[in-house]
C-alpha cells in the first residue's frame, strides 16, 4: 500500500492506530470521537501525544516539539527511516507491500550483506550502561515472579530486581553484541489492572531513554551461550516467557524476548549474522496474536518466512484453545508449554 492507503487502512479500524503505536512503546492510550491521546514510550503524561482521526493521521508529540504525521512520528520515536515504517506496519497486519520491486531484488543480497557486516539499518546502537546502574534498586525477588513459576536462580541470573519507589519489578535489558552491558531497564508494575485503571498508572515504565527494543533481543546474552546444544531458538513476546524457559530447563533455556510481536529488521538481520546455521527458529507469539482478525496465523506465517531458506523456522500455534485469550504459549505450565512446542508448525 502507498503512505496514503495505509493511513485509510488504518483510520478504518481505529484499534490499528493503537496497536501500531503500543508496538513502537507509547501507551496509555484515550481514544476519543476526533482524536488519540497517550503517553510517550518514556514518558507519563497521558495527553503528551496526539493524533488526530483524519485523512493526514496529523500527529503532534508536544515534550519533544514533533509535530507532522504517524508515519513521522513513529520514524523519529523508533530511530527508523520511512520505508522502515513501512514495512514495519505493513508486516504487523500480513498486507503486502506492492512497492517492493520484487524483480530488482538480488535473491542474495542478503547473504552478501550479512557477509560483509553491513547488517544494520539506520544503525544507532544504543547507549551502553555498566551493571552498577542496577545498584540504586533491591536486588530481591518479588512474590510474583516466583508466583509465576520462575525459580529464584534464574531471576538472579538476569538480574531482576525491584524498585520500592515505584513498586516495579525490573527487568534490566543487556546489549546483544556488549553483552556485559546494560541498554535498558523495563520496570512492571505490581498493580492490578483494576489498581492501574484508578491512579492512572502505566504498566510499563522504560528507566532509559531511548532505548530500542527494535535494536536488541532481551535474554541473548545469557541464552546464547545454550544455542549450539539446543539447535533451537525460541521468540517470545515478552521478559517472563523467557525466564519461565529457563526455569523449565534449569538455567539453560534457548529463547530471547522480541518486546512484542513486531520483528524488526535489525533483529532478523542479527539472528542470521549470529545465531547458529543449524539452529531453528520458532516463534512463540501470545494467544491474542494468533486470534486477532488483522493478524492471526497469515500474520505469523510472513514473519517466519523472514529466516527462510537461511534458518530452518517454525511457530507455535493453540489450534486446540489450551491457552487463555492473552496467554504466552508458556504461561499454562510445563506440560502444556512441551506439548505445544513439540506440535510447533514448520515452513
Amino acid at each position: 500500500m502507498q503512505a496514503k492507503e495505509l493511513k485509510q487502512f488504518l483510520l478504518a479500524d481505529k484499534d490499528r492506530i493503537i496497536k501500531v503505536m503500543a508496538q513502537a512503546g507509547f501507551h496509555d492510550f484515550r481514544s476519543q470521537s476526533n482524536e488519540l491521546r497517550c503517553a510517550l514510550p518514556d514518558g507519563t503524561n497521558p495527553t503528551g501525544v496526539m493524533v488526530k482521526y483524519d485523512d493526514t493521521l496529523y500527529t503532534a508529540m508536544f515534550e519533544i516539539g514533533y509535530t507532522g504525521d504517524l508515519f513521522g512520528a513513529l520514524a523519529k520515536i523508533m530511530n527508523f527511516g520511512f520505508s522502515d515504517v513501512m514495512l514495519f506496519i505493513h508486516g504487523m497486519f500480513g498486507i503486502a507491500n506492492e512497492n517492493n520491486n520484487i524483480g530488482m531484488i538480488d535473491p542474495l543480497s542478503d547473504l552478501k550483506k550479512l557477509a560483509n557486516g553491513t547488517y544494520y539499518r539506520n544503525q544507532e546502537p544504543n547507549k551502553l550502561y555498566n551493571p552498577n546502574v542496577m545498584d540504586k534498586y533491591i536486588h530481591t525477588i518479588h512474590h510474583s515472579i516466583l508466583e509465576e513459576g520462575i525459580v529464584p536462580r534464574v531471576a538472579y541470573h538476569f538480574g531482576i530486581a525491584y524498585d520500592p519507589y515505584k513498586d516495579r519489578i525490573l527487568f534490566p535489558h543487556y546489549d546483544w553484541v556488549h553483552t556485559d552491558k546494560i541498554v535498558g531497564i523495563k520496570g512492571r508494575t505490581t498493580q492490578t489492572a483494576e489498581e492501574m485503571d484508578i491512579t492512572g498508572t502505566p504498566k510499563y515504565w522504560n528507566y532509559i531513554t531511548g532505548y530500542k527494543k527494535t535494536q536488541n533481543l532481551y535474554g541473548y546474552n545469557i541464552a546464547k551461550d545454550n544455542l549450539d546444544a539446543c539447535k533451537m531458538m525460541i521468540l517470545f513476546e515478552g521478559e517472563k516467557s523467557v525466564l519461565k524457559q529457563f526455569s523449565y530447563e534449569q538455567g539453560k533455556g534457548c529463547s530471547v524476548a522480541l518486546g512484542g510481536h513486531a520483528i524488526s529488521e535489525n533483529q532478523v538481520e542479527f539472528i542470521l549474522k549470529h545465531v547458529p546455521n543449524d539452529c531453528e527458529i520458532v516463534l512463540a507469539f501470545d494467544k491474542d496474536v494468533m486470534t486477532n482478525e488483522s493478524e492471526g496465523e497469515p500474520y505469523i506465517k510472513e514473519q517466519v518466512k523472514r529466516f527462510l531458506p537461511f534458518r530452518k523456522a517454525s511457530y507455535i500455534f493453540d489450534k486446540y484453545n489450551l491457552l487463555g485469550e492473552k496467554d504466552s504459549p508458556i504461561d499454562k505450565g510445563y506440560k502444556i508449554w512441551r506439548y505445544l512446542l513439540k506440535w510447533r508448525l514448520k515452513v
